[in-house]
């Protein structure tokens, strides 16, 4: 496990996914750049003040350096938080989607999990292909898995695959 696995999990992505708690978030990040920025004045002004101890100029450089720890995590949280675009059935995914010429394509991934699903479909009316893949399974290969021509249970098989692993 690593160390963003266990700051980020999916009960944290589920609750940091409503706007109200993004834009918590983003003032976050402009708090602490705030903060940040005084720490660097501070010891800035500490360096040049006349009879300065090295000892002063060191806290004061601590400061600044627990300053900018703090501005660089809280800018890791708003990046965590805006990967993860919905949740489907309690589990944070990362969806996206593309067309052209009338194909579209969605990838499905989990923030926390490695499986993925590529769903497509080809031509508007016609049946959604998912293609699975999982880095941590046994088969190496991609599997290819047809699917109906709703969207939505397309869809939803799909997150239920990458939550669960099971075909």
């Amino acid at each position: 496990m690593t160390v963003t696995e266990r700051l980020f999990d999916n009960a944290w992505y589920v609750a940091h996914a409503a706007p109200g708690t993004r834009q918590e978030l983003a003032a976050d990040v402009t708090r602490t750049w705030m903060e940040c920025e005084a720490a660097r004045e501070h010891a800035q002004r500490t360096k040049t003040v006349s009879g300065v101890t090295p000892g002063r100029f060191a806290v004061a450089l601590s400061l600044g350096n627990a300053a900018q720890a703090e501005h660089d995590r809280a800018k890791a949280r708003a990046s965590e938080a805006a990967r993860c675009t919905d949740i489907v059935n309690g589990h944070a995914f990362s969806i996206t989607r593309t067309s052209d010429a009338g194909s579209l394509t969605v990838e499905v991934a989990s923030c926390t999990l490695l499986r993925r699903a590529t769903l497509s479909l080809a031509r508007p009316g016609g049946s959604w292909t998912a293609v699975l893949t999982d880095p941590m399974a046994r088969w190496s290969d991609r599997q290819s898995v047809p699917l109906g021509t709703d969207p939505w249970e397309s869809l939803h098989w799909a997150c239920d695959w990458v939550v669960t692993g099971a075909v």
